[in-house]
């Protein structure tokens, strides 16, 4: 199979298109936070991963006008998912799979995680949430792990991907804003 055929594959994805479509509505919700900021997509290359995303869990770097940087990573769901109540924390990749390997949890280093349930016509957000990742580290840490706080489950759909499930009031300590509806609101 030749790069391209692979790369179109990827772009083909139906969770890659769900995520460029709301990929504008987040970058929109970062500069009215950050007014002024440039966004950079480090999945730009699609397969191709930037070795920022790929070794740390970075998706996205947000740089502000005077040059300090935040980075993030971001997560973005179908609304359908809002009634779970729950973050959802990749664990392992190709569970149960000879090519099984460490997920994100094992890699994230992003200053930030933006995680966000797209609304009914996927032209927006309806809600979303900005979370501190050093605190939600300290705090699974502290309750004992993942295990400890959250329910493992297995994603058969894409790459048999293991998460955890972990309620939303668990975390809340470590988000830092959050719309619900019509309202930002920092915690």
């Amino acid at each position: 199979m030749d790069g391209t055929h692979t790369v179109a594959s990827f772009e083909n994805l139906t969770t890659e298109k769900f995520r460029l479509r709301m990929r504008p509505h987040a970058w929109a919700i970062y500069e009215t936070i950050w007014p002024g900021c440039k966004i950079d997509d480090l999945r730009e290359q699609g397969i191709k991963v930037h070795v920022l995303d790929k070794e740390f869990g970075i998706d996205t770097v947000a740089t502000f006008a005077k040059g300090a940087f935040i980075t993030l990573q971001e997560k973005y769901r179908k609304n359908t998912y809002l009634r779970f109540g729950d973050f959802t924390q990749e664990y392992m990749n190709a569970s149960g799979t000879e090519h099984e390997e460490q997920g994100e949890w094992f890699h994230l280093a992003a200053h930030l995680y933006f995680y966000g349930w797209a609304n009914e016509t996927e032209t927006g957000f309806e809600k979303w949430l900005i979370m501190d990742v050093a605190k939600y580290k300290l705090l699974v840490e502290e309750a004992g792990g993942l295990d400890s706080i959250g329910e493992l489950r297995q994603n058969n759909f894409h790459g048999r991907a293991t998460f955890y499930s972990i309620p939303l009031k668990t975390i809340w300590p470590a988000v830092l804003l959050t719309h619900h509806g019509t309202t930002n609101v920092i915690v």
